[in-house]
């Protein structure tokens, strides 16, 4: 499968508790190893500072301008610029503080966390030109009623310390009810674009640096996100649940292995999770169709048409019921208006975060006949774990 981007910092490393427990060296060579492993697949490296503070959800009683003095925060600093010369790690993004809207991650007032941004912005611009930073990486989605995102758009706009890349998490609500509607990429982008414009800021890149709840991680929630992120052209990095070493393993929650509890074991394999990105990666290749997912936002489709056979994978939202896939304009691709054609369809099945999937089941040809340009049929989703691709020739 495909591995286009990684998210690290060294958090909840055995060795090491951060910089403020005297575990930086074990936390930045934990992170060392994960950027030189994605490099190899030309992905995307997002390095998270904070945990290498130390500031990944421990007890920890030491935060940058406690009472007005950055002097270790500056030696902090000043190392991990070093270690990054070093180490010619310097093809990535700096997240300066992952979460900081959430007390466990950020436990000082909100002016600290924005003069602790804008600290180290001028710090790591001045001593690292050209790099590039990410952030805010808040948990709550982009909103005009946040004053997380209002305050800290204006500090970044007053100061000149503006991330390159915004980066936010869609990890909320997902039931798609009003209360948490933002917890959407179609809702939280275009918040973000207008409230980036109402703020005189530029509008660049934004990356979703953890997405996906632990209920949503599973073949028809993947195959529902991938149609998301397709379509708005965004990269998005799959939220990591588990803790201590098995934070290190599975590939985030993508793989499985005989003995779960022991971080040196090997014979690993993927779930159903897995073999839905794997196809997604491997096998849906083409140019891509335009899609529009289903009134309620709860099913999905991201389409595909190759030399001379289209591949669709839909997916729902945690979500059962009868749902309609309509496909137009079949002239397109050189068909006639109207008559039968044969639709292959494969099902992602699921069994548990570590259970053994070793690819989508075949279930077969099914005769379709269609007029009007435009062929339609039921997907029936009677359960919120299992989704389908479905392949035809032309």
């Amino acid at each position: 499968m495909g591995f286009n981007y990684l998210s690290a910092g060294g958090a909840q490393h055995p060795s090491g508790g951060g910089w403020v427990k005297g575990g930086y060296t074990a936390r930045f060579q934990s992170s060392l190893a994960n950027y030189r492993t994605v490099k190899q697949y030309g992905g995307g490296f997002i390095l998270k500072m904070s945990d290498l503070w130390g500031a990944d959800g421990q007890s920890i009683s030491q935060w940058p301008g406690d009472n007005g003095d950055w002097s270790e925060y500056d030696r902090f600093l000043t190392q991990l610029v070093s270690d990054l010369k070093a180490n010619s790690m310097t093809d990535l993004r700096l997240l300066i503080w992952n979460e900081p809207d959430l007390s466990i991650f950020w436990a000082k007032s909100q002016d600290q966390y924005e003069n602790t941004w804008s600290h180290a912005v001028r710090f790591l611009r001045s001593n690292l030109p050209g790099v590039s930073i990410a952030g805010p990486s808040f948990a709550y989605r982009p909103a005009t009623s946040n004053t997380w995102w209002t305050r800290f758009l204006q500090k970044v706009k007053n100061d000149n310390t503006a991330p390159d890349v915004y980066t936010w998490h869609l990890e909320g609500d997902n039931t798609m009810q009003s209360n948490d509607a933002s917890n959407d990429l179609q809702t939280s982008h275009d918040n973000m674009v207008n409230m980036l414009n109402s703020y005189g800021l530029h509008v660049g890149e934004f990356v979703i640096d953890e997405y996906a709840n632990q209920d949503e991680q599973q073949p028809s929630g993947a195959a529902w996100w991938i149609a998301n992120f397709e379509r708005w052209n965004m990269y998005g990095l799959r939220g990591n649940w588990v803790g201590g070493t098995q934070l290190h393993d599975f590939f985030a929650s993508l793989l499985g292995k005989p003995d779960l509890n022991t971080w040196s074991a090997t014979g690993y394999y993927g779930n159903g999770e897995y073999q839905v990105y794997k196809y997604y990666a491997s096998t849906m290749k083409g140019h891509r169709v335009a899609t529009t997912r289903s009134t309620d936002k709860k099913m999905d489709s991201y389409a595909v048409v190759d030399t001379n056979r289209v591949r669709i994978l839909v997916g729902g939202r945690r979500v059962t019921g009868t749902y309609q896939l309509t496909i137009d304009n079949l002239s397109a691709i050189g068909l006639p208006t109207s008559g039968s054609m044969s639709v292959h369809t494969l099902q992602f099945d699921w069994a548990g975060r570590y259970g053994r999937v070793d690819g989508p089941k075949d279930l077969g040809y099914v005769s379709h006949s269609y007029s009007g340009n435009s062929l339609s049929f039921p997907i029936y989703q009677t359960s919120t774990t299992t989704t389908w691709a479905f392949e035809f020739d032309y």
